[in-house]
């Protein structure tokens, strides 16, 4: 969640913080499988998004402290088209949904397994909810999700809209203090659902609990049937010297590892860690692997791609260009621990970083908000455009780099023949 959209979900949960407090009162904490028996009345905010082989949309909602299942449905794959771009898209959103484009925060996305429609969770005017699809001719319309069946599971231990972050004015000489007191009245439930895949028919959420050791996951059976598990991660993480048990997953994907079938996390300033699905039991609390770090920054987005051929995750980050990670790499990692990692302070100007098998920086103009996979040649991306600053909405080629070359002016855009050159 960037910057702006974790702002924008801040300012909702504080407006609505004393509307959900007679329901909040009710989801106490819950021990063992039973997640709730509750169903969420109403999406209040649509955040982050997945969706599962067969077309079932899921849309966090951070204000309920629930997910919410729209069956989209199968549908079928499109006729070929030309690479899907979309530029402006917030202000296309805009007028789409006849709001101010000042107004437009997007939250999410995701593309469709079948259709390749790309899914925009948008909060808009004073953070009313919104579903945007866009097809892959570029062609906007807004779900009617109010027509749609769906259920919903309210995800237990919750952060309430009351606990908030600390705040951290006079840890860094910018900016100044008024950011960090906004930044610190951000309500942790903010954080519960950071990020969601579907794998092997549940779906997994990242994010935090109520709890002391608060950085949890979660994972549920789809179609929702009230039980669910918990497990608390904790991670070595090199970068910072420490043992975490509070800071979430920022992003995650699946693979098999040494043999065996293996989530992989990405967390802020920036481990790659893997912990097999097999720890994850309701109640337990785990160690992940931590076999890379990508540096100093925020992980966005982890697809799975196969990159020339390669099983591999396109992961983007806030504070670095793209990187390309082979799956290969991750087998037989070593794991990164006190007694093995560098020491003496946090930052990229350190020889030693990026550490471990976190594969190769690639070339991107401009900056991925959202990413995930489209077809099997492309990705799509919410891109900020580096030049005129606007936002688009852009397919670029999984191989061999994730890049468009209308901003790019080199030798080649030259006309006539350079030196040497037949």
């Amino acid at each position: 969640m960037t910057k702006l959209t974790l702002l924008a979900a801040a300012s909702a949960l504080m407006i609505t913080a004393s509307a959900l407090a007679p329901v909040l009162a009710q989801a106490a904490p819950v021990s063992s499988a039973v997640a709730s028996s509750q169903a969420a009345a109403k999406l209040q905010y649509a955040g982050t998004l997945t969706f599962s082989p067969d077309g079932v949309l899921f849309v966090g909602d951070n204000i309920s402290g629930a997910v919410f299942a729209y069956p989209i449905g199968e549908g079928a794959t499109p006729a070929a088209a030309p690479p899907l771009e979309v530029y402006g898209i917030d202000g296309r959103i805009a007028t789409l949904l006849k709001a101010p484009k000042s107004s437009v925060h997007i939250n999410g996305m995701a593309v469709h397994p079948t259709t390749h429609d790309v899914y925009l969770s948008v909060a808009f005017g004073a953070g009313k909810p919104a579903v945007v699809k866009v097809s892959p001719a570029g062609v906007l319309s807004q779900v009617d999700l109010a027509r749609a069946k769906s259920t919903s599971w309210v995800v237990p231990n919750a952060p309430t809209p009351d606990q908030h972050f600390r705040d951290r004015t006079g840890d860094w000489p910018v900016p100044a203090g008024d950011q960090y007191h906004l930044k610190a009245m951000t309500p942790m439930r903010s954080m519960t659902i950071v990020d969601m895949k579907f794998h092997n028919g549940e779906l997994f959420v990242a994010g935090i609990s109520n709890e002391e050791f608060s950085s949890t996951l979660r994972h549920v059976s789809y179609p929702f049937d009230g039980r669910s598990s918990s497990t608390a991660v904790r991670i070595y993480h090199v970068a910072h010297e420490r043992y975490e048990t509070r800071a979430p997953i920022r992003a995650m994907q699946f693979a098999t590892i040494d043999g065996e079938d293996t989530l992989i996390a990405a967390y802020t300033c920036s481990p790659i860690v893997l912990i097999p699905t097999a720890e994850l039991k309701d109640g337990a609390k785990v160690t992940g692997r931590t076999v890379g770090d990508m540096g100093n920054g925020q992980p966005l987005s982890l697809v799975s791609v196969s990159f020339n051929g390669q099983p591999s995750l396109f992961a983007t980050n806030a504070g670095h260009s793209p990187r390309m990670i082979p799956i290969s790499g991750l087998q037989k990692a070593m794991a990164y621990l006190p007694d093995n990692s560098p020491h003496g302070g946090v930052g990229d100007w350190r020889p030693e970083y990026p550490l471990g098998p976190v594969g190769k920086s690639l070339m991107f103009v401009g900056s991925s908000l959202f990413a995930d996979k489209l077809d099997d040649k492309f990705l799509v991306s919410v891109t900020r455009d580096a030049n005129s600053g606007s936002l688009n909405l852009e397919a670029v080629p999984t191989f061999p780099l994730p890049i468009k070359l209308d901003q790019i002016w080199a030798e080649f855009d030259f006309q006539g023949r350079g030196p040497g050159q037949q």
